[in-house]
């Protein structure tokens, strides 16, 4: 505890303004008939209607009366005289993300909604008080605002509540509150099968990220500080370690929204925006065991420390690569994972199309494998694979590959078989490019198809 004298003159007002909102509820208590989402159980939620205090506007209206007493003089004497909390106070406090105009009566709003709940107003208590002033004490001495961005994932599963990548970056098992809170948003983390009053086979897994962002207080450079934390701003971590996951394995994952909230007091509300809609009945979940999460944290870590220009090669190819995941039509996803195959294979140019289908499958032959027959099969592969790609482009009849007992592949077959081997490409780049010192050189052709030695 930083301030004692805060502390004490903050516990001896919250206990009076109870006692003030109490004794006036009778006539300025206000409460709201709105339809709610209620757990069944762990899999289900429906949406019921309630009644709701609106705690806000009972604060508002007894606001006079608490700032008329004793304790409310006492505590604002002491914080207005506090060099660093007075500069903060009846002015636009935040982060570069937003700010809100900041008041001493709002540090009197945050201690006292532990105790106004959506039922009763519970009674003075010395522990929950101390917890809640802690959060209070903590963000008026910062100079940061802690953010908590969370991505819900569809399809993700594994049996560790927190798969902790670093200590910013996450996947986590949501908590019934989050739940609560997504779908109050409008993001249907979950099946609707047609009713819009119920969500069944809750995702129960999101990222989440939690980063600090420099206060602004008043005047400040806005623009500046968003420039300066452009990776957590713009989300595109999150889409990072998504890519990096459907490179790790195989499996269907993606991202159902976003929610950006601070659990400061200097919160400037949540922001969200809506992913990709919850698919029922997906096949193929990805699903990481304990042994695989050991496996991919060294994978990430690999992954984290490639310097990959946003433009190179290899971030095209890992970006329509991971896009094809999202992709509901096969002919959808086997065009974007061609287009990460020539990203990866033709990165040095050309133009003539029977010379890039040529130069593609030879490369992606020399590059995969060492064995002869193997490159041999995957030369075929590949070539036959360039053709169906230029007939689904074209609208041209589908001439599919056989398979090695002479079937010839069903189009989901020859799909699965051509994301294997892109996968095994890129991730074969990565470990190259970790270690590569101009990341637009990864791949030396020449070298590949005519090694020494």
């Amino acid at each position: 505890m930083q301030n004692i004298k805060l502390y004490n003159a903050l516990a001896v007002l919250t206990k009076k303004s109870l006692e003030i909102i109490s004794k006036s509820i009778d006539k300025n208590f206000v409460v709201v008939n709105e339809s709610t989402w209620v757990k069944q159980d762990n899999e289900t939620y429906v949406r019921q209607g309630m009644q709701r205090p609106l705690w806000g506007i009972v604060l508002h209206k007894a606001k006079d009366e608490i700032t008329k007493t004793e304790e409310f003089v006492e505590f604002s004497k002491i914080t207005n005289s506090d060099q660093i909390i007075s500069p903060q106070l009846n002015t636009l406090v935040g982060t570069c993300m937003g700010r809100s105009r900041f008041e001493l009566f709002s540090i009197v709003f945050n201690s006292l909604s532990p105790f106004l709940t959506d039922t009763e107003i519970v009674n003075f208590d010395d522990q929950i008080f101390k917890t809640e002033y802690s959060k209070i004490e903590k963000a008026l001495y910062s100079d940061k605002i802690e953010l908590e961005r969370l991505t819900p994932l569809c399809g993700f599963l594994t049996d560790s509540p927190n798969f902790v990548l670093d200590d910013k970056l996450s996947i986590v098992k949501l908590s019934d509150p989050e739940v609560l809170q997504m779908l109050r948003l409008g993001i249907k983390i979950g099946d609707t099968f047609g009713q819009e009053d119920f969500i069944h086979h809750i995702h129960q897994f999101a990222i989440k990220l939690t980063y600090d962002l420099p206060k602004i207080a008043g005047d400040g450079d806005i623009q500046g500080n968003i420039d300066a934390h452009i990776p957590y701003v713009n989300g595109t971590l999150e889409q990072k370690l998504l890519s990096a996951l459907r490179l790790f394995k195989e499996g269907k994952i993606y991202a159902l929204g976003t929610v950006v909230r601070s659990n400061s007091i200097f919160n400037v509300g949540v922001s969200y925006n809506l992913g990709t809609t919850s698919r029922a009945f997906i096949e193929n979940k990805f699903q990481l065991s304990e042994t695989e999460r050991d496996k991919f944290i060294k994978f990430w870590e690999v992954y984290q420390g490639t310097n990959i220009p946003e433009n190179n090669f290899l971030s095209v190819a890992i970006r329509r690569f991971s896009q094809a995941n999202e992709r509901v039509s096969t002919e959808d996803k086997i065009i974007d994972l061609f287009i990460s195959a020539e990203a990866l294979f033709l990165s040095s140019g050309g133009s003539f199309q029977g010379e890039l289908k040529y130069r593609l499958s030879h490369r992606a032959a020399m590059f995969l494998d060492d064995e002869k027959d193997k490159q041999r099969e995957v030369f075929k592969f590949m070539q036959k694979a360039y053709d169906v790609r230029s007939a689904i482009v074209h609208g041209t009849a589908l001439n599919l590959p056989k398979k090695d007992d002479g079937m010839p592949y069903l189009l989901e077959e020859f799909c699965k078989r051509l994301e294997s081997d892109l996968r095994v490409a890129i991730n074969k780049t990565i470990k190259q490019a970790s270690t590569a010192k101009n990341p637009n050189k990864v791949l030396e052709w020449d070298s590949i198809i005519f090694p020494s030695g």
